[in-house]
């Protein structure tokens, strides 16, 4: 792929140095996501030098939301991300009913293979709602929830448990904004399986 239509540079599939993503989409009335194939390589080491062979080491994980192939009951998640090829296991992508589910895949890559970038884009965000909608004496607790989650002290965060809710809707939010094609969501609960809400 990276040959045929990218001149040979593998960075110009790079989100990351060591991630390259290969997108298909399809869309109705420039506002629904009807189709999405996202290929992605996560390298060991530079995409230039995973090119060259220097060094074999890749995970791929693929999302796939394509309503002509919905398999057996309940085994392909509208969406749903392969961890090889067209073997199973598939996984529901995270998401919830929301449908945006192009973001929330390159949200899971972030927040599972560059978490350090994650948590400043989450940080930030939270940072502006909560400048925008705190009171004098506030105070923004984010570094001791993640310092929380960095040291496994569950009792903080339960005790921060609607701060945490709030985090969640404001990037959840944010989310949305960022990206205007989305999936029909409530789709998302027809091939869900077991109903988790």
């Amino acid at each position: 792929m990276v040959d045929q239509f990218c001149g040979g540079d593998p960075k110009r599939t790079a989100i990351e140095d060591n991630i390259a993503v290969f997108v298909e989409l399809s869309w109705r009335d420039r506002t629904r996501l009807i189709y999405a194939n996202v290929q992605t390589v996560v390298a060991a080491c530079d995409l230039d030098d995973y090119y060259l062979g220097l060094n074999g080491d890749a995970q791929y994980l693929r999302l796939d939301f394509n309503y002509e192939t919905l398999g057996d009951p309940f085994s392909h998640p509208l969406a749903h991300v392969h961890v090889e090829g067209e073997l199973v296991p598939r996984f529901a992508l995270e998401g919830g009913i929301a449908g945006n589910i192009l973001v929330d895949y390159f949200e899971f890559l972030y927040r599972n293979f560059v978490p350090g970038k994650w948590i400043k884009w989450a940080e930030r965000e939270w940072g502006r709602e909560f400048a925008a909608t705190a009171r004098a004496d506030d105070v923004n607790h984010f570094s001791t929830i993640v310092e929380a989650f960095a040291t496994g002290q569950f009792q903080i965060l339960r005790d921060h448990a609607a701060l945490l809710t709030r985090i969640k809707r404001t990037l959840r939010r944010r989310k949305d904004e960022a990206f205007s094609l989305h999936m029909e969501g409530a789709d998302r609960e027809i091939l869900e399986y077991p109903l988790a809400r």
